[in-house]
């Protein structure tokens, strides 16, 4: 017989002590994985396995499932991260606990916010709900920003196709039916999304996803003026799961102004703190492109040809005293 842990991750990381009972273990097979620490009990007749994704076993603590940007988040989608934890539950459930203690009733206060569902679809084993629906109560609960960088994050990833997000939309309420014009594929994050949403807000021309002979860059102003949007990926510090693109961006933004452009970067905490001020420095960098191109059209840029040196004039002769 395979051990309980084996079991439990086989079948989505999660069971009920009722369903190893009627796979064939007994309480004492289920004690002895517990005092080896093989498996843990998540709430009263829930068991997991150490490696458990650490907010799914908060979903199941609580009493239901991942949702919303919670659930995306958990299909390593690139979406805003809110502060809730958001978890769907079965209507009618009740003895809903702490994310953070089992023994201990749900208050308001904790950062977690419920969305009730249907029973029959509530599921019983998974930890996290579809993705299709997790973009639904995405596009309910979520302002228009959050709900349309999630939904370019899944067509993106290509988690869902054109005629399956159409289906979610047809499902959200009718006030969020122009959203659906607004969702890119091309967007590569959601500072991205947001980036292109306001600039589009604020009048501003631009082209997403531009290839140069530096690379693709994230949007071009003008004829000349490439936008990035950089994440933390982007500082030299980064210490995630891919390397750190410091050096590489050094090296495109000198490519750039060696064919005639110029790179304008901008980082996360200036496009959600300060856009404002970037809101101005891009109207400034359009601008210039339009003063700067218009010139450059009529004065071609020939690096092969040398300017010829003016003669110095020549000098008087001295007279003799």
């Amino acid at each position: 017989m395979q051990s309980i842990s084996t079991v439990i991750r086989r079948n989505g990381m999660f069971l009920r002590r009722r369903d190893l009972l009627r796979l064939g273990y007994s309480d004492r097979h289920i004690r002895y994985e517990l005092g080896r620490k093989a498996i843990f009990r998540v709430r009263h007749g829930w068991y997991s396995v150490p490696d458990a994704p650490e907010t799914a076993v908060l979903a199941v603590r609580v009493g239901g499932r991942l949702t919303g940007v919670s659930a995306l988040e958990s299909y390593r989608l690139r979406v805003p991260r809110r502060p809730q934890l958001h978890v769907a539950v079965p209507i009618g459930a009740c003895r809903l606990r702490r994310p953070g203690d089992r023994f201990r009733r749900l208050k308001p206060s904790d950062p977690v916010r419920i969305h009730w569902v249907d029973r029959r679809t509530a599921g019983e084993s998974s930890w996290r709900v579809s993705v299709a629906d997790a973009l639904l109560v995405v596009l309910v609960s979520e302002g228009r920003d959050i709900a349309v960088a999630c939904a370019s994050a899944v067509m993106h990833q290509r988690l869902l196709t054109p005629t399956e997000l159409d289906e979610v939309f047809r499902r959200a309420p009718g006030r969020v039916a122009a959203w659906r014009c607004l969702v890119s594929a091309l967007d590569e994050s959601h500072g991205e999304t947001f980036a292109r949403l306001w600039m589009a807000d604020a009048g501003i021309r631009y082209q997403q996803q531009v290839w140069s002979p530096a690379g693709r860059h994230d949007f071009l102003i003008g004829e000349r003026t490439f936008i990035e949007i950089d994440g933390g990926q982007h500082d030299p510090a980064w210490t995630g799961d891919t390397p750190s693109t410091w050096d590489s961006d050094f090296d495109r933004d000198t490519t750039v102004v060696i064919v005639g452009g110029t790179t304008h970067r901008f980082n996360y905490r200036q496009l959600y703190t300060d856009w404002p001020r970037v809101l101005e420095a891009i109207r400034r960098l359009e601008a210039d492109d339009a003063v700067i191109s218009a010139y450059r059209r009529r004065h071609p840029y020939h690096p092969s040809v040398r300017r010829k040196r003016r003669r110095s004039a020549p000098e008087s002769p001295v007279r003799a005293p």
